[in-house]
């Protein structure tokens, strides 16, 4: 893709949208009964509504999987419940878990054949899933059924489409950033970071910070095992992890970024092995269940600004972001949030795409969904959603508008295999922060086996 093309064309004001989406990303409401009736006055879709009406209308049944928080649980089977009213005859089957049981059920569910009809989608696996032939082409539905005219035609073509097949329909925008507890900082007596800072000031502060509170508590999540905090640290350096279906990066900066986590462990800034390995993992994003909202940090990361809403719901004006630290280049890079895509093997894809087509252009599915999943990607409904936006989503907005004025790289899936690339860094790194091995020795075994994953799916 383009990179600066879309970026100066679209990103200020698709991250703004983004961010308004992520605000409502973690709502802690109660699970909702869905037994109040729903509202489906909004403009109706023409694509979908053809056959809805009728009687004779085949019977259609329809899984949908996503993952997230409670309050978007709740708020996903509010808009399933319209759809369903506005289709008699298509009854929509929910099906949702956390970001880790998520993924690990949909590989079982593929494996067994059993796949869902419609699932959500991130951008992590989008390209490895529509190359094993898991996701369908909705190429044939695009224009009628599923509308397409009001989303950004780059990602479509540059991040929904694989191998000349649309796989993907996007619903929001994304930015990685830091999460702060402001509480933490203001018991210490010391200033919270600055929103641009480099690794050495977020040290300093972590520092600071465990001066004044005490040895209960650490000034910054080690992050050292996550593949995904090492490609931003990359991207600050200028260097980059993934190159011609291999890794593509200096040793010499996986050495840096070792030994810089390694030194923070020993100083006692960051926690030790034990201490992280009972922490959930980063991908969770649920504040109920972290160390963030726990006190056991002060700073948390790379999350992004779509998991900011489940945080500040909680924590209130305790919690805020800061961009991914940077060097000589931003560390914080943009992304589409999510996709919606639809299962190769339905036996309805017409339907799914109807059903893909509510979720991404109706206004009555964004009276239930508002910014939960980020900044809607179609920019009518932004405009729409524009008058309920609030403070929180305003904030989300602004700090999207920040990342997209740094100049910053695009989140980078890399080739078929970095899934279980990422799983084998955190291996050993985990290894290596309980020092059992040496990181001389973490350089080389993920360099040869790494590159021995991408040689056998490339």
């Amino acid at each position: 893709m383009n990179n600066r093309s879309y970026r100066f064309k679209s990103v200020s004001i698709a991250m703004a949208v983004l961010l308004i989406m992520s605000l409502l990303a973690a709502c802690g409401q109660s699970h909702s009964s869905n037994s109040e009736k729903p509202d489906t006055g909004a403009t109706s879709n023409p694509g979908a509504s053809t056959d809805g009406g009728k009687e004779d209308a085949e019977n259609v049944e329809l899984r949908f999987s996503w993952w997230g928080s409670q309050g978007r649980h709740d708020r996903t089977l509010q808009a399933i419940e319209k759809f369903n009213a506005l289709h008699p005859n298509i009854t929509v089957k929910p099906e949702y878990s956390s970001w880790d049981g998520y993924w690990e059920k949909l590989s079982t569910q593929v494996a067994a054949s059993n796949a869902p009809d419609i699932m959500q989608m991130s951008i992590l696996y989008i390209k490895e899933y529509s190359e094993r032939g898991v996701l369908g082409d909705l190429t044939a539905f695009a224009g009628n059924e599923l509308r397409t005219e009001d989303l950004n035609a780059d990602i479509l073509k540059n991040q929904g489409t694989v191998s000349g097949k649309l796989t993907g329909i996007p619903m929001s925008d994304n930015a990685s950033v830091l999460l702060i507890n402001r509480e933490m900082f203001n018991q210490a007596g010391v200033e919270p970071p600055a929103i641009d800072s480099t690794w050495d000031e977020l040290f300093a502060k972590s520092r600071e910070l465990k001066g004044k509170i005490g040895d209960s508590v650490y000034g910054i999540f080690d992050a050292s095992a996550s593949l995904e905090a090492f490609m931003y640290y990359l991207f600050s350096k200028g260097d980059t992890l993934y190159q011609d279906n291999r890794l593509g990066y200096q040793d010499d900066h996986l050495r840096a970024w070792l030994q810089m986590w390694e030194d923070a462990r020993e100083e006692g800034i960051a926690p030790t092995a034990n201490m992280t390995a009972s922490f959930l993992p980063l991908s969770n994003a649920d504040p109920n269940k972290d160390a963030l909202l726990k006190g056991n940090v002060a700073i948390m990361g790379p999350t992004w600004v779509a998991a900011f809403p489940a945080y500040e719901n909680i924590m209130k004006e305790n919690v805020d972001m800061i961009s991914y630290p940077h060097a000589d280049h931003a560390g914080s890079v943009l992304q589409t949030a999510m996709f919606l895509s639809a299962s190769a093997k339905s036996k309805h894809p017409k339907e799914a795409a109807m059903f893909i087509d509510f979720m991404v252009n109706e206004e009555a599915a964004a009276d239930s969904l508002e910014t939960e999943r980020g900044l809607p990607e179609n920019k009518k409904i932004r405009e729409y959603l524009d008058p309920k936006f609030t403070d929180r989503d305003r904030n989300m907005i602004a700090m999207l508008e920040h990342v997209a004025d740094s100049n910053p790289s695009w989140y980078d899936p890399g080739p078929k295999g970095a899934g279980e690339v990422t799983k084998l860094f955190e291996q050993l790194v985990q290894k290596q922060q309980f020092k059992k091995t040496s990181i001389d020795e973490v350089i080389t075994e993920f360099r040869q086996e790494a590159d021995k994953i991408f040689e056998k799916n490339n």
